[in-house]
């Protein structure tokens, strides 16, 4: 129910304050499992994400947001998922998303793991590639763009602005279940798609 209240409210406000656009939502499929990857430069990301995306969409949120007093619970109604980035691999949200996908939902992640600091797509870790891989689901590249001037984490506050978001068409990855695991094979997934959300930050907000 919260979901369902606060997208529209956030939508409304994203378009007042930040001019929020989207282009390309056709390519998100509207019924089954999917997986989308995003740039993230800022903590308008992830709201921005829940309140464009057609469908309820389940995101990673590193666990010091997760277990706060006040925030945890919201951002839990929200569909968060907890991981620990102090761990190198957090075998047990990347299972809770597996799950997810299996049941048929979406699920968003940051294939960076973590804000960039400057705005620019920084070196991705694999999770996103096992994550495609192992559930067979399309993944749909997406870029957030203009997030980063609006609210940087070396701001405290955000300020007015303009955020489009670009999404991409969707790709499956396949691989043998012997080389699902195999650090070569997901870096090269995890290559691919980062390029492609390249290509669509390149593109601009018009």
């Amino acid at each position: 129910m919260l979901y369902e209240l606060a997208v529209p409210v956030g939508k409304l406000g994203f378009k007042v304050l930040f001019r929020l656009g989207v282009v390309g939502l056709e390519n998100v499929p509207r019924h089954g499992p999917g997986l989308i990857c995003s740039n993230h430069c800022s903590y308008l990301d992830p709201m921005v994400a829940a309140v464009v995306l057609p469908r309820k969409v389940y995101s990673i949120s590193r666990k010091e947001i997760y277990e706060q007093r006040m925030l945890g619970p919201f951002i839990r109604r929200l569909g968060a998922v907890r991981i620990d980035r102090e761990a190198l691999a957090d075998k047990g949200a990347l299972q809770a998303m597996l799950a997810i996908m299996d049941r048929g939902d979406l699920c968003l992640i940051y294939p960076e793991g973590t804000r960039s600091p400057d705005g620019k797509l920084q070196t991705p870790h694999n999770g996103a590639a096992f994550l495609a891989v192992k559930s067979g689901a399309p993944v749909i590249p997406m870029a957030v763009i203009g997030s980063y001037e609006c609210w940087p984490r070396q701001r405290r506050f955000p300020r007015p602005g303009r955020v489009t978001v670009r999404i991409g068409q969707a790709v499956t990855y396949r691989l043998p279940p012997e080389r699902q695991s195999l650090k070569g094979d997901l870096t090269a997934i995890s290559t691919d798609i980062m390029r492609r959300i390249s290509v669509l930050q390149e593109q601009g907000p018009d």
